[in-house]
Parts: structure tokens; sequence; C-alpha cells
């Protein structure tokens, strides 16, 4: 086994018990202390290679286990969350991200120095997520902003199975968001940061402005952008979905594939270098300079970085006369990322990079050797099916988990997006050099534009092909596990020959569908109401068996809104759900499950009676209905309501703050039964 491979792992290892089972400062200092005992003895005393192994094992754990300790923003005693942030009435910060524009607002993240407390600025650290109204001009990187009030701890997600934006952000170290409007800070003048930081930034501002000349039809232009520069902000949510459908999304942010395309041109560009030992260490430096620039310019994530590291130990490998070993860089490459920023195991991207590559490196040359084609044309075919298959093997388990789908049709889209992206990647940034003069600039750009509009009419069209993509799947944490298990010893076998492997794989697969069978009996079998919270929208979910029905005011059917695939979508992949069927409020009168009143709507369901109150009453039928949901903004005033302190309300964030948080308050003061979606998360009555 890779020794690099043992160690990497038993890092991981570290770092995942630390994160999910944190331990005192106290025990790890004891188990260190016993670990360096054991290591010792084992290899001055007793010269057993077992024991050195094994403590040596162990001492990567610990080492992860600290890693994890000192990358932790929030054991700083200045850190922001133990600042009094309610008498907070400003702070002073300087955007240490790269600004980009999204729909409606500038977002950047911001580095905080001081908050301004009781008359006096005090010293902290911290990260703030900001999003600035997009009527204010965006900040430059490295600009110092004083900014009025306070940040806002980022709530957890409050609808079930919904995207948890807290902990994604917290893989970050970013705690807190601020939504400012132009009044709300001013620029200082001051510039933190050096030229050197600020020059790939600048560059890359001034390709895009190139860019966005050069290609001028919108959705064509986005797709360059992504795929050149790795900024997805101008891609449409659509666009972005048959990428997915197709099995082709991977393209559409800079990662191995790209960095593999543009090592090459260099390496056309720069190989009559190549021919002296000399030569080859010049070479070998101007590539590598090129290339840590371009991964720079494309901002540094984990697959680019993941990419260059490997790239990096090839490119060593010639002038120092080593054979290049893709295990070891694929290892050491891991190892190296985790080292810098341990959060990164858990960052989606990370698992996927380095699952596809995996599964390449010990993959691909068996499935390439299933056939053997003497035409060099339909070899090469073969070679990019053959990547494709392993890669998406490889990432299946990860992509059902994390996405609940699986693309269909990837062996047919991978060669055409492969030819297509290997042919613009070239071209683009030809065209991005040499725009500056008039003509031959201009040609580049058209050529460009037309490959893109291929390769996205090539997605589109193998998106609408029937079941081009199998929805509603799902795996849980520990299946995952199951599948990739599966995986490694349906390996072991082909490598080793033994049977062994082969009878594990079979009770790996028995238990796989153990698991499955059980899944698929509750989600038929299950009776659930959901009463969502959404902003501004009042939504409950109905689901009985694999059907379930959307129950909403009509906004949140409209073509605009992505209310459901952000709130919802996730959550009925899990359960299994199968047909959905939609139902506004509007028009309840085709429900047969909603009866209209005078005072609101009554929606009945195997015995479950929910009142959907849309005008105060007097007096509330309790023990009639299990609850009473209020409607927006119908019911300002509860005081008139006689039985208001044992009325089962709900209230979801259908209803505005300005009457909703003054009714918390009253809660808490007075302990009255009633339940607030936007303080306890989306309320679920299992039937």
């Amino acid at each position: 086994m890779n020794p690099l491979f043992r160690l990497t792992v038993a890092f991981a290892l570290g770092i995942l018990t630390q994160s999910y089972w944190p331990i005192s400062n106290q025990l790890i200092l004891a188990l260190g202390v016993s670990t360096v005992i054991g290591w010792i003895t084992c290899f001055f005393y007793l010269k057993n290679r077992y024991g050195l192994g094994s403590f040596t094992f162990i001492s990567f754990i610990l080492l992860g286990i600290v890693n994890v300790m000192i990358s932790d923003a929030l054991r700083s005693p200045n850190h922001l969350s133990h600042a009094p942030i309610e008498s907070t009435t400003a702070y002073r910060a300087h955007v240490s991200t790269f600004p980009e524009t999204i729909a409606k607002t500038h977002r950047a993240v911001v580095e905080v120095s001081h908050i301004y407390v009781n008359g006096q600025w005090k010293s902290v650290n911290g990260k703030v997520q900001l999003y600035i109204n997009k009527a204010a001009p965006r900040p430059q990187f490295g600009a110092e902003l004083i900014i009025l009030g306070a940040p806002k701890p980022i709530e957890p997600p409050l609808n079930p199975e919904q995207f948890d934006f807290r902990q994604f952000q917290a893989y970050k170290q970013i705690y807190f968001q601020h939504y400012l409007q132009p009044s709300q800070y001013v620029l200082t003048g001051k510039l933190l940061s050096h030229w050197w930081v600020k020059w790939p930034y600048q560059i890359g501002q001034w390709s895009d402005t190139r860019l966005k000349q050069l290609v001028p039809i919108n959705r064509e232009y986005a797709v360059a952008k992504a795929m050149i520069l790795g900024l997805r902000n101008d891609m449409d949510h659509e666009l972005v979905q048959a990428y997915s459908a197709a099995g082709a999304i991977h393209v559409l942010s800079v990662s191995g594939f790209h960095m593999g395309v543009f090592v090459a041109i260099l390496a056309f560009l720069l190989q009559q270098l190549k021919t002296s030992p000399k030569g080859r260490w010049l070479y070998a430096g101007l590539t590598l300079t090129i290339l840590w620039f371009y991964a720079i310019l494309t901002g540094l994530s984990a697959p680019v970085v993941r990419s260059a590291i490997m790239f990096s130990l090839f490119l060593l490998a010639d002038p120092l006369h080593r054979k290049a070993n893709g295990e070891n860089a694929l290892f050491g490459s891991a190892f190296l990322l985790l080292a810098y920023d341990p959060f990164l195991l858990f960052s989606v991207s990370f698992q996927l990079s380095y699952t596809a590559l995996g599964g390449i490196i010990f993959g691909y040359p068996l499935v390439y050797q299933w056939f053997s084609f003497n035409d060099w044309l339909v070899d090469k075919i073969w070679a990019i099916t053959a990547v494709a298959l392993t890669a998406q093997l490889a990432t299946f388990p990860l992509t059902v988990y994390y996405f609940h789908q699986f693309p269909t049709y990837f062996l047919l889209a991978n060669p055409l997006v492969v030819a297509l992206s290997t042919a613009m990647i070239p071209i683009a940034l030809l065209a991005i050099s040499l725009s500056p003069l008039p003509y031959f600039g201009t040609l580049c750009g058209w050529v460009l534009t037309g490959i893109v509009w291929l390769l996205n009419q090539s997605i589109v069209w193998i998106e609408k092909i029937p079941y081009s993509t199998l929805n509603s799947l799902s795996f849980s944490k520990i299946e995952v596990g199951i599948v990739y298990a599966i995986i490694g010893t349906l390996l072991l076998f082909w490598y080793q020959k033994n049977s062994f492997w082969l009878r594990i794989c079979f009770s790996l697969s028995l238990l796989l569908a153990l698991s499955q069978s059980n899944s698929l009996y509750k989600n038929r079998t299950q009776k659930t109401l959901v009463v969502h919270n959404v902003p501004k929208q009042m939504v409950i979910s109905i689901i009985e068996g694999q059907h379930a029905t959307v129950v909403a005011d009509a906004d949140f059917f409209s073509s605009t809104s992505q209310g459901f695939s952000f709130y919802m979508k996730n959550f009925y992949d899990i359960q299994g759900v199968r047909q959905l069927t939609k139902h506004s409020l509007h028009s309840p009168s085709t429900y047969p499950l909603i009866r209209t009143f005078s005072f609101g709507k009554l929606l009945v369901w195997n015995g479950y009676k929910l009142l959907l109150l849309e005008k105060p009453l007097n007096r509330m039928p309790v023990g009639f209905v299990d609850h009473i949901l209020i409607r927006k903004n119908a019911v300002r005033n509860l005081t008139s309501i006689q039985n208001r302190d044992t009325s089962p309300f709900l209230f979801d964030s259908s209803i505005s703050p300005y009457y909703l948080n003054p009714l918390i308050q009253q809660t808490q003061q007075n302990r009255f039964p009633w339940y607030f979606t936007a303080q306890k998360g989306a309320k679920i009555i299992h039937l």
C-alpha cells in the first residue's frame, strides 16, 4: 500500500475526529506524549516495523487533530463571535476576496480588524460575508471600509434537508454576514494589499472585459468566462442544469482538465527548451511560473490547486531524472492541501476532484484494456470514453449523495465536450492575448463564439433527450461508504485475482440492497405534512407515499421563482418523491382537501385539520382543529382573541417581521403554545 496514502488517510481521520468529536488539549497532549514514547521504543529498542508503522499512523491522526485546532478561528479569544455584537455600531474591515457581482448585489468577504463599541474602537478578528447593493460601486480588492451597523450571525437552515449555508461558510471560517445599502459604508481610501496580490486580479478583470468584447452573445460569454476564468456568476440556472443533466458540469469551472490543456499548450510552445539539461530546468521553471500564475488568476479553488501541485510534481520529475508517479502526486497534493486548510476535506469540489482523479489513476488502465482498436481516431475516442467512465463511476456515490441525480448520457456527452473544450481553451487564450489587434482578435473572438455556441447547443440537445437524467436518487452517508467499499473490493479482485474480495463485494452488495429496500419501504408508507419556512410565502407539503402535493401562494409557482429548488427539492429527493402536484391557494376549489370559509380555509387530510386563518375571529376553534396557521398579515393583532393563550397557532415567514417579532417576544414572555417557523424551523407532522 502506498505510504503517502496511509499517511493522508491518517491525517484525514484526525481532521474528522476533531471536527465531529472534539478532543481537549490535555487529552491531545497525553496522547502525543504516549505516541512519541511508543514510536521511540519501537524504533530504537524493539526494532518492530509493524509497531513503528502503527505509531506513525497514530501520530498523523494526532497531527490532523492539532491542525484543526490551529485552523479553527473560533478558538481565538479576539474572534468576532466573542465580541459584543449587540452593542456594536460600526466596524472597520478590508476586502479579502476578489469581489464579484451577482443578481442584485456585489459579493465579497471582508476581514474585520476593529469594532466600534461604546464610543471606542476595539481590536478583533474574523470574516464577514458582505452583500452590497448593486447601486453602489463595487469595492476593490484590499479596500478598507468603515461599515455602519453590526454583522449578523449566519442562520441555520430552517427546512428539512435544506442546503446548510451556515455550515458551508463555517468551513471557510465565515460565521457572519451583512447586507449593505450604499449609505451604510464608506471607503477610507486605504488599500491593504500588495501589488503582487492585486496583479492577478487586475489581469483577471482585464481578461474578463476583453472576453466580453470578443464574445458578444451573453450565454456564450458566460460559459467562456466560467471555463477560462473560473467565474460562473453570469451563468443562468437553466444552462447550468443542462450541463449537469448531460454530465458535463465539471467543464464550467477550471479544473484538472483545463489545467491539462493549458500545460499541453505550454509544452508545445516550449518544447525546444527540453533538448539540454539546462533547457529542461528552464522549461520546468517557465511552465511552473505560468501554470501557477494561471491558477492564481482563476481563484485557487481546490481542483485548480490540486491540479497545479500534481503538474508541478510531474514537471519537476524530468529535470530531476525521476519517474512521474500519479499515485504519489495524488496523495501528496491531497496531504499538502489538507495541511494548509483541513476544512477542505468537507468541500464538495475537493471530494469530487480527488475521487474522480483517483478513479482515473486506478481504474482507467483496467477499463482501457477492455477493447483494442487499430484506428487512431477510434482509439482516442475510446480512451476519452474510458476516462469518463472511470471518473463517473468514482464520483457516482458522491453525486447521488449531494445532488440526487445521475446523468444517463454522460458517455455521449463527454467526447463532444472534451473535443470542443480542447479546441476552445487555446483559442480563448489566444483571442484574449491578441485582442488589442483590431482584426485578428475579432476573428478569434467569432471563432471562439462559434465553438462555445456549438458546445452549448450540444449540451442542450443531450439534455432534451428523454430520460437524460435519473432524478430523486438518494444515498445515506453509510450507503456512500458501502458503495465505495464495493468499488474498492472490485478493484482489489481485479488486481489480485483473489475470490475472497469477490465474496466481500457480494456481501456488501447484499447489505446495500437491504438498506435501500428499507428506505424504499419507509418512503412508500410515509404520511407527512410540512409547513415550510419560505420568506414571504406560505408553503405546505403533503406527502403520501411517493406522491407529494405542494399547496402555496401563487408567487411561489412563478417561472422566475427558484424557491422549490432551494428550499424543498433536496427534501423531496431524500423522501423518495416521484410524483409532484402543485396547487395555488388562490384557486383552492380545484383541490378537494381544502374547504373555503369566510374567515379562511380549512385543510383536512387523513384526519388532520389545519386552519388557514385569513381574518380574525373572537374565539378560535380549539379542539376542532389541530393547528391554526396565520396567513401572511391577515391577523395583525391577537389581543382581541379570547383563547389566544391556548390556541395552537403556527406562524410562518409569510408574515412581515414587523408583526412577527413582537409576537415572538410575547410568546417568550407568556409561554404561549405558539410555533414560529422562523425561529424553530419547518413544522413537520407525521401521521
